[in-house]
This record gives structure tokens, C-alpha cells and sequence, in this order.
């Protein structure tokens, strides 16, 4: 029914080990054009939105559009087992209840994960929000801004006058701003109007996990808005988060 090889292995180790972080099940598309997978968080903080390119497949083999839902944390515990020399193998066979996964080099190794009957209802649609700010970084200017904040507290703020990006957080005894004009190194291109949200330390924290895929990101914002970044391997695979901001109680 569905069989699929796979020789990059980094690509898919690095990219279930960012979205397994967040969340713990996951419903992913078997389509013509490649695997999807749109999940979010049982708090609804977070969503993922993740692609992997037919294209990035040795081989790509499907009778028909389907859905697996997984549990992505044994997934991934399966998947950091693959050496970098190993090609990977996806199968779902005729009766549908289970996902296998081979890696195979000088030796073959089979595994294999029950398929979950997941429902998409409670996954919310992010195909309208409609952003203040876009901005192109390098992933490790926002890291290192995260990682600059969680010594202060566990939220930031993101805010934005359309030329610079402000990454801030204030804790009981301390505070810490972090600010990059347009033109500096590590900050690309920026455009948009002033806008400033709150977000989870913890899940940013996560997020930029997903730098072993790309050295650059996309970050869309709004006021008290979710928030938006992109992780992109161009013709290969793109990462997408969206985050639920923390609002501020009078």
C-alpha cells in the first residue's frame, strides 16, 4: 500500500526530534507529493506543520492517499537507532494496523509502531492568520536570544517597530533586551509595522531545535498574536511552528 526509502537519514532524525519534543502524537498524510503531518499539542500551544519532499525519497511507492497516526516519541526512539550510513524504509502493508521501519546497511534492522486511530478535528487551521511582521534571521541569533532570556524567566516578549526584532524577558531580580537592526549580521530582511507578544520560553526553547535543518528561519509575528516560524530545506523538507502568545492579565 504505501513504501517508501529514504537515504538521508539526519533529515528525518533531526526533524522528529524537534516535533517530538512538543508533541506526542501525530497523524501524518501519506499523499503523491510526499508525507505531511499537522499536529498540535494537547494544550493547543503549539502546532506543527511538517513536510517531507517526495523528491527526497530514494524511492516512492503509493497505491492510494492515506493516514497513520503514530505516537512520535516511539517513533523518534526508533528513529535515533538509524546510523548515518543506513537507508530507511517506511511501509504500511494491506491490513493497515502497523507502521514498519527498516534500516538497513552491512545488516538489516526491522521495526515496527502500531498505527493509531487519530482524529484532525481538534487541530486548528492556521491557513488565516495574517501577520504584522515578517522577518528572515539566522536560526542561531534567535537561539542564542533564548537562550539569553531563560537565564532571566520563562516567557519573552517579541516585539517589532518594522526595522529592528526585539527579543526581551524580565525576571524578579533581572532583565535581559536583545535588539538586531535590519542589515546586521544575522538579521536578512525585515518588514511589517510595530506590533509585541508574549511566548512560552519552554516551547521557543524547542523549537530552535530545529536549526541542524536549516542555518535560517522565517519568523512571522503579530500583537498578542500567535507567532509563526518557518525552518525550510529547500526540495527536501520545511518545518513549520506556530505559537499560541501568553497574554497578559490586568
Amino acid at each position: 500500500m504505501f513504501k517508501a526509502e529514504l537515504e538521508n537519514v539526519g533529515l528525518v532524525q533531526d526533524s522528529l526530534k524537534t516535533i517530538s519534543d512538543l508533541i506526542s502524537e501525530g497523524l501524518f498524510q501519506l499523499k503523491e507529493d510526499g508525507i505531511h503531518l499537522i499536529a498540535a499539542d494537547p494544550a493547543m500551544v503549539a502546532l506543527v506543520d511538517f513536510k517531507l519532499e517526495e523528491d527526497v525519497f530514494a524511492g516512492y511507492d503509493l497505491d492510494e492517499e492515506t493516514k497513520v497516526g503514530l505516537n512520535l516519541e516511539n517513533f523518534y526512539s526508533i528513529l535515533r537507532r538509524a546510523n548515518s550510513g543506513d537507508t530507511l524504509t517506511f511501509e504500511v502493508k494491506e491490513d493497515e494496523s502497523k507502521f514498519y521501519i527498516t534500516m538497513e546497511d552491512s545488516s538489516t534492522r526491522d521495526f515496527s509502531l502500531p498505527i493509531l486511530n487519530l482524529s484532525e478535528d481538534d487541530i486548528p487551521s492556521t491557513d488565516q492568520l495574517d501577520f504584522d511582521v515578517t522577518a528572515d534571521l539566522e536560526t542561531s541569533v534567535l537561539e542564542s536570544a533564548i537562550k539569553d532570556a531563560m537565564v532571566v524567566g520563562d516567557s519573552v516578549t517579541v516585539s517589532s517597530d518594522g526595522d529592528s526584532l526585539t527579543i526581551e524577558a524580565e525576571g524578579d531580580q533581572s532583565n535581559v533586551k536583545f535588539n538586531i537592526q535590519e542589515g546586521s549580521e544575522g538579521l536578512m530582511e525585515i518588514e511589517g509595522s510595530q506590533c509585541k507578544s508574549m511566548f512560552s520560553l519552554d516551547y521557543l526553547n524547542s523549537i530552535t531545535g530545529a536549526k541542524k535543518l536549516s542555518d535560517t528561519l522565517q519568523l512571522r509575528l503579530g500583537n498578542d498574536f500567535p507567532m509563526r516560524l518557518n525552518f525550510e530545506v529547500p526540495e527536501k523538507a520545511r518545518l513549520s511552528f506556530v505559537l499560541a502568545p501568553r497574554i497578559e492579565e490586568d
